[in-house]
């Protein structure tokens, strides 16, 4: 039994979905001999089956959903083979694959991106039935794919985000040079809650400056940067589009802090890279960030302006915020990407047994 990686939805600009891939893959093929899907992002050793068009990748415009069903819908390989895709976008007549479903966003805010709505609502449940299994990201994810979609909670297996602290990783030079800031990254998408925290000024604007990073030119950064000059936030308040891994390095070791107040995620990678860098973590009160992220960060009640008050005068205790970071650190040597790739090699072997058939043994 072969592996078969199905990476054609990446693209040269991994955000969230395509760091996990490209990690996990990156594992996957130092252990197993694979052959590949590929995408136009990085690829690992392997054997390349076939290469996807670029015009189906992951943000390559408004019918790129469109474009790539159509494209995989007619790929389809032989029973001696289990396609395994890091994310949502499988093979649509491919039976017995597994796909990873990272949360479930867009099933439940459908005016975000009404067409992945579509797909969430319509067709992702059609490609489930073609599973073997289905992969996530946190336990959390892992029920609310079975109440949303019924799918069998054995069949579920939950493969961990994790961080890589070689690349993240504290520079207190950098943050002493910096006037006191506070960080959003993944600022582009709704459901990262920037409105609340522009609403929330009153409780730090007078201590901080907030920068919110890829936040990508579009009519939903036209309505915040509007907000933030209604709210009279135009000197304190500064949008970044897509940055290097250089760039969000040095921006999360000079953050004081980084906010994380979203309505809803699967997990969550930014949190940990900013632990990585020695930045206190003030995440949203909801059942994923406390399942991630424990004694690590600080929760604020969405809404709630007391405790937004008491999450933003935590950042000026030493106490509180040297016992987040530590707690962080416990956390970080958890969540490794080796040990991602732990849990998705016995998940694969657990559901595949004829895997073992092409390990690299001598690893």
């Amino acid at each position: 039994m072969k592996l078969i990686c199905n990476l054609s939805m990446l693209g040269p600009q991994p955000t969230g979905l395509g760091i996990y891939s490209e990690n996990c893959v990156a594992g996957l093929a130092e252990r197993f001999d694979l052959d590949f899907i590929a995408g136009s992002g990085k690829l690992p050793r392997g054997n390349v089956l076939l290469k996807a068009p670029e015009s189906v990748a992951i943000d390559k415009g408004k019918f790129v959903g469109i474009r790539r069903y159509l494209w995989t819908r007619a790929l389809r390989v032989g029973s001696d083979r289990l396609v395994y895709s890091p994310t949502h976008h499988g093979l649509p007549n491919q039976p017995g694959q597994i796909i990873t479903v990272h949360d479930l966003i867009h099933l439940h805010l459908p005016g975000q991106h009404p067409q992945i709505y579509i797909y969430f609502r319509f067709l992702l449940p059609r490609l489930m039935k073609n599973c073997r299994a289905v992969f996530t990201v946190s336990e959390a994810t892992r029920q609310d794919i079975f109440k949303s979609y019924g799918y069998p909670l054995e069949r579920i297996y939950v493969i961990p985000n994790g961080v890589d602290t070689t690349t993240f990783s504290p520079d207190p030079t950098i943050r002493a040079a910096n006037t006191p800031f506070l960080l959003m990254v993944g600022g582009r998408h709704p459901h990262k809650n920037v409105v609340e925290t522009l609403d929330m000024s009153q409780y730090w604007k007078k201590d901080y400056r907030l920068v919110i990073v890829s936040c990508n030119q579009g009519s939903y950064r036209r309505m915040l940067e509007q907000k933030v000059l209604d709210l009279g936030l135009t000197d304190q308040v500064e949008f970044k589009d897509y940055l290097t891994h250089g760039e969000l390095l040095r921006i999360y070791q000079g953050a004081t802090a980084l906010l994380y107040p979203s309505l809803i995620e699967g997990f969550g990678i930014p949190p940990l890279e900013a632990l990585a860098c020695g930045t206190p973590v003030i995440a949203s009160d909801i059942p994923v960030f406390r399942e991630v992220l424990g004694e690590a960060a600080q929760f604020v009640k969405l809404g709630n302006h007391q405790s937004w008050d008491e999450a933003i005068q935590s950042l000026a205790t030493p106490t509180i915020v040297k016992k987040r970071l530590a707690a962080g650190q416990m956390l970080l040597s958890k969540l490794t990407w080796n040990n991602a790739v732990n849990a998705l090699e016995n998940a694969l072997l657990s559901v595949e047994p004829r895997l073992e058939e092409t390990r690299r043994h001598s690893v």
